[in-house]
């Protein structure tokens, strides 16, 4: 069977030794171990206070220094163990608080403890300024700014499920109260799901030797190869993918202008099926040795879909004036309904990005 990726709750587990841990009351569990670090800036307090509502509504622990701070109390102590102890650490975005020197070092302290970072916009901004850059390169941002709640908050509730923080439904269970969000909300919502992650990345071209598929993976912890998150328009890229074990791919790019084309199957890449290992696009049997990329600078997202069974064969082009086929918003939904109709442990989403430069 083929692990979902936002049903994935082993990695949190392997933050701290369970088996050590001593046993606390329900009360100081919650406070010494909250769901979720809250880093702001106390200019941004009363704007946050909808936010943390939807949070503990749905059973989620928010660590604040307003009321996990006692007065008289040394906060640097309490502001690392609440980062140590967490699972997430939230951070809100804003002019503000990108530019305080406190949360600055809550976030280096996060990336110290290997606590991911959920980035959330209260303002907006097309890149991470450079104080900050480094630690937060690669995490995709949620978009608040003065939107309802309906319309971010299942978004992070699914990135913070795939981090090991589950929230609560009053009629159906956490796990498939996600995936209904995730499932409802279109491919957006699949790319936080599937999340940021090293098993798919793209190379420039002119940097791949040998692109026949290779039935192995990286040492531990050994960085992608040749990965780079920047091209100018007109370059040639490929694309690597790691698989964990056999399946078909569905592999979906979303350009700069919004326009989704469906990258396998395709003339790029029109054999379905993959191996566990590396496989890389366009596929060896393929007459293209490349993508190009065009369109406007921006950010282009890329998202695959691995399952038992292939879920679109039908949408390989075959113009050949066309070598990938351009979806439309039914063509969405089509493939959501397959999704919603298939057990979650029969799929899995990768997802990465890169940025399109002038």
């Amino acid at each position: 069977m083929i692990s979902s990726s936002h049903f994935r709750f082993a990695e949190s587990l392997k933050r701290g030794n369970l088996m050590n841990t001593p046993v606390l009351t329900q009360v100081d569990q919650s406070r010494n171990h909250p769901d979720v670090f809250l880093s702001y800036a106390s200019r941004d307090r009363e704007r946050l206070k909808p936010i943390v509502r939807g949070l503990e509504s749905r059973g989620i622990t928010v660590w604040r220094d307003q009321e996990r701070i006692d007065g008289g109390e040394s906060y640097g102590p309490r502001i690392v163990d609440g980062i140590k102890n967490c699972k997430v650490l939230l951070l809100a975005c804003s002019e503000a608080s990108l530019r305080s020197r406190n949360v600055r070092q809550e976030i280096q302290i996060a990336w110290s403890y290997e606590r991911p970072c959920l980035p959330i916009l209260l303002e907006s901004m097309t890149a991470y300024p450079e104080p900050v850059r480094y630690w937060l390169e690669g995490n995709q941002w949620i978009e608040v700014l003065d939107r309802p709640p309906e319309e971010w908050l299942p978004r992070v509730l699914i990135s913070l499920d795939a981090s090991g923080v589950s929230g609560r439904h009053p009629d159906r269970p956490v796990q498939s109260d996600v995936a209904h969000i995730a499932l409802n909300r279109g491919l957006v919502s699949l790319r936080a799901v599937a999340r940021y992650n090293d098993q798919i990345w793209p190379i420039p071209a002119d940097r791949i030797s040998d692109r026949q598929d290779q039935p192995r993976f990286r040492d531990l912890g050994a960085p992608q190869d040749d990965v780079a998150h920047g091209y100018r328009l007109g370059s040639r890229v490929c694309l690597a993918l790691e698989s964990d074990r056999d399946g078909h791919l569905l592999l979906l790019d979303e350009g700069t202008s919004g326009r989704i084309y469906c990258l396998c199957p395709s003339q790029f890449a029109p054999d379905m099926r993959i191996r566990a290992g590396r496989t890389y696009f366009p596929q060896h049997a393929s007459r293209y040795r490349h993508f190009e990329v065009s369109g406007s600078p921006g950010r282009e997202h890329l998202l695959a879909l691995i399952s038992e069974d292939p879920l679109m064969p039908e949408w390989i082009s075959t113009s050949s004036f066309a070598p990938a086929r351009r979806l439309e918003p039914t063509d969405v939904e089509t493939l959501l309904t397959r999704l919603r109709h298939l057990p979650a442990d029969r799929w899995v989403a990768l997802a990465t990005w890169f940025d399109v430069l002038e």
